[in-house]
């Protein structure tokens, strides 16, 4: 690979983060307005980001898009894989942020880790480094600690961060299924083929769940700036930063990609701030400390791992 294309993938899992960093508070911003209920935001973005992988796979280069044919045996399983890491991931992480803190939400959204190395030890049995279990116990810690230390707050629209964080980590935990479950998809399909099929089928549920929300939901009356924070959740939360997201898995190791992924907090926090919707608290600092500090014992390949 030529040095263009290194930089072109290091670039593009910077704009990936980044853009998954900044849903949650822009997502928080659009949710406090009530024009638009998270029902309706979450039929937006799985609904939005079919049509527009859609769209992708018809206009992008295959080197981001690819024809792949899906087997027949796999497509039932794609089906299990879109209600646990599209459908249900996804209602619960935009129900989360409705009512909690976008940066309790962003951190809560990086515990996938936690809960995937307990199910592999459930169901597998696999014996894991000491050091990755130290991980488990602080990257809970940090979710205790963040759990426990949030309060409610009105003007910034924190109606019960309990609910909400428990929400998000309900979302991880769907997702920690899917990782275990469904890994193989991942391993067999490129990103773009997967999220085409799995937010598809996704958005098929979706328009009989969320109908009534769509139909209820005063469009014209919509300010222009809840539209589109609407319109980035759908379009770079999920859709672009999908298509980037391939890019950058082609020139970097699995640890440089994790890396990148320490900067969703960061830009979530920072960004939270600096537009009014979240407050950084003594709690939030431990409680963040400890969670990434826990996922990075927990991602890190250790000597001598069983």
């Amino acid at each position: 690979m030529t040095k263009k294309e290194v930089i072109a993938g290091h670039i593009a899992m910077l704009c990936a983060n980044v853009m998954w960093g900044l849903m949650s508070p822009i997502g928080k911003e659009a949710l406090n307005s009530e024009d638009i209920s998270p029902l309706t935001l979450t039929g937006l973005r799985i609904i939005g980001a079919a049509i527009l992988f859609w769209l992708g796979s018809l206009v992008l280069p295959k080197s981001i898009a690819p024809k792949e044919t899906v087997e027949r045996g796999d497509w039932l399983p794609m089906v299990f894989a879109a209600l646990l890491i599209t459908f249900a991931n996804q209602m619960c992480i935009i129900i989360g942020v409705s009512l909690t803190s976008p940066i309790d939400a962003t951190m809560m959204c990086s515990t996938t880790p936690f809960f995937t190395l307990i199910l592999v030890w459930l169901l597998w049995k696999v014996n894991h480094h000491p050091a990755k279990i130290a991980g488990v116990v602080v990257g809970f810690a940090g979710m205790l600690v963040f759990i426990l230390g949030s309060g409610t707050n009105e003007e910034m629209n924190v109606r019960n961060p309990l609910l909400g964080d428990t929400f998000c980590i309900l979302s991880q935990v769907f997702g920690a299924v899917y990782m275990v479950k469904y890994a193989y998809l991942t391993q067999k399909y490129s990103p773009f083929t997967l999220m085409k099929w799995l937010f598809t089928f996704s958005a098929i549920i979706m328009i009989f769940v969320s109908g009534g929300s769509f139909l209820r939901t005063e469009w014209s009356l919509i300010p222009v700036r809840v539209l589109l924070e609407a319109a980035y959740v759908v379009v770079c939360g999920t859709f672009l930063a999908y298509v980037l997201l391939p890019i950058g898995q082609r020139v970097m190791m699995p640890t440089s990609i994790a890396m990148y992924n320490y900067l969703q907090p960061i830009v979530s926090a920072v960004f939270s701030v600096a537009i009014g919707v979240a407050a950084v608290t003594s709690s939030t600092i431990i409680g963040s400390v400890l969670i990434l500090l826990g996922v990075a014992f927990v991602n890190k390949k250790w000597r001598k791992e069983d």
